[in-house]
């Protein structure tokens, strides 16, 4: 039905992160503790709509499967929270990347429906984990715009056979 989900996006984003930053998960969902060492998790905050929905006709020429495409562009904005040793320099290494040239790059290479945007200052953000310990951590906000399309099974017809038939008035 939605042809690039939320968890898709999430895991283009993590593809392009994990070289510069560590190892990803994303937040919420997973359920389990978070690891030692270096380490990332990815938020998913808001999905802004930057366009109007456009409609995109799929009619294959067979009911079972044509269908009518409804696609828009949004700003993904997503949450990094960069955990560990160095995760300053991590976070000002990923601000810096993600809106330069080889950032645009990797990301429409990794897939072609999401590109950067924009990213927010790295903040300082440390907490303190289960054991009761000062834990680094930092935060920067990723934008990035994202091509949905939700698609629905429709049916169409481009021929109708017409008969007369006498009637009786």
């Amino acid at each position: 039905m939605i042809d690039y989900t939320i968890d898709n996006i999430i895991d283009t984003l993590a593809d392009f992160i994990e070289p510069i930053c560590g190892s990803v998960q994303q937040a919420q969902v997973n359920r389990v503790p978070m690891p030692k060492g270096e380490f990332c998790i990815l938020t998913p905050l808001r999905f802004t709509r930057l366009s109007t929905t456009r409609d995109i006709k799929a009619d294959t020429g067979n009911p079972s499967d044509s269908a009518m495409g409804y696609t828009e562009v949004r700003q993904a904005d997503i949450q990094v929270d960069i955990y560990g040793d160095g995760a300053g320099d991590r976070a000002i290494a990923l601000e810096t990347v993600f809106t330069s040239g080889y950032g645009y790059d990797k990301i429409k290479s990794i897939d072609s429906r999401l590109a950067p945007l924009h990213s927010s200052a790295a903040i300082q953000a440390p907490m303190i984990n289960a054991e009761s310990q000062w834990q680094e951590r930092y935060v920067v906000t990723l934008s990035l715009q994202a091509h949905i399309t939700v698609s629905f099974p429709q049916d169409y017809f481009d021929k109708a056979e017409i008969s007369n038939q006498q009637v009786d008035i």
